[in-house]
């Protein structure tokens, strides 16, 4: 009959799934600490403007800083904050896509009947 066959199958596409999901949420995490980052830098400026400051200086890498004007980066960086919320939410679908992928294959297998919601620990 071959249910047995199609149950190794979504066994496999689950437990890939599972891995997929696993370097989503890795991958959102990364982008989510980099986008606080930029926020905190953002807030720093704004503090900087305040105080009348009209340059500040940007790390390259490799220990290089150079003298920039604070509206550039400003802007260069709310530009990344732009790009950045894109993939994030991007990410945040491919993930929930996924996550209902991964419980309907378990669903099948058996392995899960309900879905629980609000369960806390």
């Amino acid at each position: 009959m071959g249910s047995e066959e199609e149950k190794v199958k979504n066994l496999q596409r689950a437990q890939l799934l599972s891995q997929q999901l696993r370097a989503l949420e890795d991958q959102l995490q990364i982008l989510e600490r980099r986008r606080q980052e930029i926020s905190i830098a953002l807030e720093e400026l704004k503090k900087a403007e305040e105080r009348g400051e009209n340059e500040v200086y940007q790390f390259l890498g490799a220990n290089i800083l150079i003298k920039k004007d604070i509206n550039s980066v400003k802007t260069e960086l709310e530009e990344e904050i732009t790009m950045l919320d894109s993939r994030i939410n991007m990410l945040k679908k491919q993930i929930d896509v996924g996550r209902k992928e991964l419980e309907r294959l378990l669903q099948q297998l058996g392995y899960v009947t309900e879905r629980v919601k609000g369960s806390g620990g």
